[in-house]
């Protein structure tokens, strides 16, 4: 398969933005800016409001209470001041009017001073602060890396479909609390008997670094085997060809899915990690991996690694998985070991990148909630 087109664009990426060439004064990007910091500013504001219903108990006791406010002082700052820039260069008036009502609204709720509403605890909350954390570390990091090291050099931020993954963004990141009661119930109710104590204690006792590729390992043999039956049998494709419908690779597509993975997957993992034993610092510095992971390999970025390729998961490995390719069907299953592909005899891994993406063979439906209902769907 030939290499796109971006393999042999040499312009420097300080001339291209994600909708084309730069024009200085035109005041649209403040305008987004105005936006995304007034937003984001607004969520921070809610959640301090209204800790009981919009945040994630599992978060709560981690937070920097000073810090956050700090935070809230100054995205409501960089909104007001890109909103006026925005709203006097007119390119994006609309927008503009838009940010700095969003500010204004976080305001009216009391900005960086707003008093910390009462708590009461509940398994199932909505995560607005999950939301706003991961649109500032996950959006914020992974929209520098691909206009740093853009595998596609002319493809757009505001890409075909853009929306309807950042509803996906949005959705899962909502849920997340009700994602860690269900897969914590699941792992403790209904698969605590396959749990034997002396495995833990043997592994708790090695090394952290040894746990944390333990973990690797042990999560993604189950993950490797899921990741086959989604592909190889009917209802599981279903599910998973959600994910596959996805014709555009940047770091918003990852969120595409159907609510059925995230549950199975999680569980799986979860299971691996209790049944396993591992201590806290391999779990939390596995987490913090994955949340790295699971978006780096999805991103339209370029990076080339080598021997490494044959050892892990990287962008060009999960691309070809993600090919709209006959050779590339049912390929690439592992997501953090790629030489488990090579084992089982699954690895598909040209020099060049793939030139397309999407499923091959039917279109599931487009729409968030077409897409959740989608296996249950008749054909």
């Amino acid at each position: 398969m030939t290499a796109i087109a971006a393999d042999i664009d040499v312009r420097p990426p300080s001339t291209i933005l994600p909708q084309g060439p730069v024009r200085v004064g035109e005041g649209r990007w403040s305008a987004y800016i105005a936006v995304a910091f007034g937003a984001l500013s607004l969520m921070g504001v809610l959640a301090f409001a209204y800790p009981s219903v919009l945040t994630t108990p599992a978060l709560r006791a981690s937070y920097d209470v000073p810090l956050l406010r700090g935070l809230i002082a100054a995205g409501l700052a960089v909104s007001a001041v890109f909103g006026s820039v925005g709203l006097l260069k007119g390119k994006k008036p609309g927008v503009a009017l838009a940010g700095l009502g969003l500010s204004a609204f976080a305001m009216a709720f009391g900005g960086p001073a707003v008093a910390i509403g009462p708590i009461h605890e509940s398994p199932f909350t909505i995560g607005l602060d999950w939301l706003a954390i991961g649109f500032l570390t996950t959006g914020g990091l992974f929209l520098l890396i691909e206009k740093a090291f853009p595998l596609r050099r002319e493809q757009p931020i505001f890409r075909k479909d853009w929306l309807l993954d950042l509803k996906h963004f949005v959705f899962f990141h909502l849920l997340v609390s009700g994602f860690l009661f269900l897969t914590n119930a699941i792992v403790r109710d209904v698969l605590g008997w396959m749990i034997v104590p002396e495995i833990g204690d043997a592994v708790a006792s090695l090394p952290g670094w040894v746990q944390f590729f333990l973990i690797l390992a042990a999560v993604d043999f189950l993950q490797y085997w899921a990741h086959r039956l989604y592909h190889e049998t009917d209802f599981f494709w279903r599910i998973h060809s959600v994910h596959h419908s996805a014709e555009t690779m940047d770091w918003l597509a990852s969120s595409r899915l159907n609510i059925l993975e995230p549950l199975i997957t999680r569980t799986l993992g979860l299971f691996a990690i209790t049944a396993l034993g591992f201590e806290e610092g391999p779990v939390q510095a596995y987490i913090a991996f994955i949340g790295f992971h699971a978006t780096f390999i999805h991103a339209n970025c370029r990076f080339d690694f080598g021997p490494l390729d044959w050892i892990f998961v990287t962008p060009k490995h999960h691309h070809w998985h993600h090919a709209k390719a006959e050779e590339a069907v049912n390929t690439n299953y592992a997501v953090h070991l790629s030489f488990l592909d090579r084992i089982f005899g699954t690895l598909h891994l040209p020099k060049a990148w793939p030139d397309a993406y999407g499923v091959v063979d039917g279109e599931p439906p487009t729409g968030l909630i077409k897409q959740q209902l989608h296996p249950f769907m008749g054909r």
